[in-house]
């Protein structure tokens, strides 16, 4: 649910940072299949499917962030996903330490009013849980929207998908982009600026000041 809640953020931020949220448009991922594949895993053994033994279940919950490691390895050049795998690693590890469950803290169930069935949970209170600090150990109280329990990988998640969302959306998309120059005196174009030498902070001067073009989707 704190994604939901940076998704809101996001809304609220890019225009004051004058952004556009017109460029969310612009982001081209590749191999989008393989993230709604892990989703509809987890959706199978949590929603669709709740009642299947509970072994079966842990395993498609492992299997299910496998797919999702995939896409974010592909789409791993675009800007935050590097944390947002970062929190799906720590999560995973938390999983697979716990046999395919995500351990929560029961204190932090209560906070959130979570009360939990017979059925196959993937987070719950595990036993003797293994990196329980990884797991799902903090909580938005009930008193307030959207209350749940998130980890430490939750909260990288959000963070990486708000960085994404605010760099696209200030970024200055190709069609923007003035390739040729035009002199101030003639209003024609001017000719290749005479050479000098460039220093090490030029350089890096000049990577700050050029605007990151983001590629138009091919309709």
């Amino acid at each position: 649910m704190l994604m939901v809640a940076i998704a809101l953020c996001g809304l609220v931020l890019v225009p004051l940072t004058g952004g556009s949220l017109r460029r969310l448009g612009t982001i081209a991922f590749v191999r989008s299949w393989l993230v709604f594949t892990g989703l509809g895993l987890q959706l199978v053994i949590t929603t669709l499917l709740p009642n299947l033994p509970e072994a079966p279940s842990q395993v498609v919950h492992v299997v299910s962030y496998l797919f999702i490691f995939g896409f974010l390895v592909s789409n791993r050049h675009l800007p935050g996903l590097k944390v947002v795998t970062l929190g799906t690693s720590l999560n995973f590890l938390a999983i697979i330490a716990n046999r395919g469950t995500m351990p929560a803290r029961p204190g932090a169930l209560r906070t959130a009013g979570i009360v939990l069935t017979h059925q196959f949970e993937n987070s719950a209170p595990v036993r003797h849980a293994h990196l329980a600090l990884l797991g799902d150990y903090f909580a938005v109280p009930a008193s307030f929207p959207l209350a749940n329990v998130f980890s430490v990988g939750d909260v990288l998640i959000d963070v990486g998908a708000l960085i994404l969302i605010l760099t696209v959306c200030r970024r200055t998309p190709v069609s923007e982009d003035r390739s040729v120059e035009t002199s101030p005196l003639l209003g024609s174009p001017a000719g290749p600026p005479s050479p000098r030498p460039v220093s090490c902070a030029d350089g890096w001067l000049g990577l700050l000041r050029t605007p990151v073009a983001v590629p138009a989707q091919r309709s």
